[in-house]
């Protein structure tokens, strides 16, 4: 190595070294950030992520009411350790030039010290980002190197991703078909058919974990009972009032007359949004919290409340009759409600253009991975799989804020450091 190559080196490592630094000084210096969620995390309150919860309470109890910095710390150095592994797993696939590298770890870090936070916020984010760069890792490693042993460490980090952020559940599919693909491609069906089935169990096993935790913490053997009133929000949403007639039973009729009514009086219907000449998926986006927070779940725990249950036992029965309500109501409109959630996914990758580039770029990793089994193609298939699989969940379910979909905001710039790897690099690599 030439006197030159080697003072190159040296400032790059410099470079990564110092990159870690001054976001970590950043992150010292910047108070910890309060949502109103952060209480009910702290407080281990119902409906909200077993791990995340056991991971503050740990600290609060090693470092009492001077948990902060020791909880900063804490998040700080996590992202810093997936964000190493990350980098180290892309450089060991495509020996990426330096720069490039220092790029993707800009990049990664960026929600460290704009716009989210992580470190500094008492939310869940702070700690699934960091797990869902070290599956992808993982992942891609598993698809390059078609070793299926991988899955035994994916499947143990998506257990707790799934149970600190339960959207992740939606990569399960995505990580099957990759399976599915490398076992008929190799004919290995017979000796590796295992993989495929512990795939399967991983929600089976997650949701049994969450039942057990919820009986140990709350004395209830029941899953986290928000699922079906966050679902249900977007049918109430576009419902009209002659839609009470789908509904039998009295608690039925009782409750969407409820929701409906408190809607209607607030102006918070479809409707009546589209007579303000607004978008409607705009409007459902901007008042979402006052659709299913402060109507559909708060007012109905005050329905299932005058029957003389408990606060736990309001919301399980809340969310079993939504349940019961929100596939009919969804039945009833179901072309208003499909072109809401294609609104809802278009936003979620910024607008109509963005979705098609990701498509479009989708149709080009798969053809080309076809022909030449290249690794940048088998990169650029699984992100994007990903990304498609999390923002469509998402769109089902609730509003697509940046909170649910930042993960995958370094896809499209490792893309492009990968496309123009070997103009960057030009026969030289760095070792970090």
């Amino acid at each position: 190595m030439t006197l030159f190559n080697r003072i190159t080196s040296n400032f790059y490592k410099t470079s990564y070294i110092l990159i870690y630094v001054i976001v970590g000084i950043f992150v010292i210096n910047k108070d910890i950030i309060y949502y109103p969620d952060s209480y009910t995390f702290l407080d281990m309150a119902f409906n909200h992520s077993p791990v995340y919860c056991t991971f503050l309470y740990v600290l609060t109890t090693i470092f009492g009411d001077n948990f902060e910095l020791p909880l900063i710390l804490s998040q700080f150095g996590i992202i810093v350790l997936a964000t190493r592994f990350f980098l180290k797993s892309l450089n060991k696939v495509f020996k990426i030039h330096a720069v490039g590298l220092l790029f993707v770890q800009l990049i990664l870090l960026a929600p460290c010290v704009y716009l989210h936070f992580l470190c500094n916020s008492i939310l869940t984010e702070a700690i699934s980002y960091s797990l869902f760069l070290i599956i992808f890792s993982y992942a891609l490693k598993m698809f390059v190197e078609e070793e299926l042993s991988y899955i035994y460490k994916i499947c143990a980090i998506l257990f707790l991703l799934i149970l600190t952020r339960g959207q992740f559940t939606a990569i399960i599919p995505v990580l099957i078909l990759t399976v599915a693909y490398l076992i008929f491609k190799n004919k290995t069906i017979a000796k590796n058919y295992k993989f495929l089935i512990i795939l399967i169990a991983l929600p089976f096993i997650t949701s049994l974990t969450e039942k057990v935790y919820n009986k140990v913490v709350f004395g209830y053997y029941v899953n986290n009972a928000m699922n079906y009133v966050h679902l249900i929000s977007s049918p109430f949403y576009i419902a009209n009032e002659d839609d009470i007639n789908l509904f039998d039973e009295e608690d039925e009729k009782t409750y969407f007359k409820l929701i409906y009514d408190s809607l209607y009086e607030a102006e918070l219907t479809r409707d009546q949004n589209l007579s303000f000449e607004t978008d409607d998926y705009q409007f459902y986006q901007q008042n979402f919290t006052k659709i299913c927070n402060k109507r559909i779940y708060k007012l109905g725990l005050e329905f299932f409340e005058l029957k003389e249950l408990n606060y736990y036992e309001q919301n399980i029965s809340l969310n079993k009759l939504c349940s019961k309500m929100v596939f009919p109501l969804i039945k009833q409109n179901f072309k208003i409600w499909s072109i809401l959630v294609f609104k809802n996914l278009k936003n979620s990758f910024s607008s109509f253009k963005q979705l098609l580039m990701f498509l479009m770029l989708f149709a080009y990793g798969l053809f080309y991975l076809r022909k030449r089994n290249n690794n940048t193609y088998k990169f650029i298939v699984l992100a994007i799989l990903f990304m498609l699989a999390n923002n469509m969940l998402i769109a089902l379910v609730v509003h697509s804020i940046k909170r649910y979909i930042f993960y995958f905001d370094w896809v499209i710039f490792a893309v492009i450091i990968l496309l123009f790897n070997e103009v960057l690099k030009k026969n030289t690599t760095h070792e970090f």
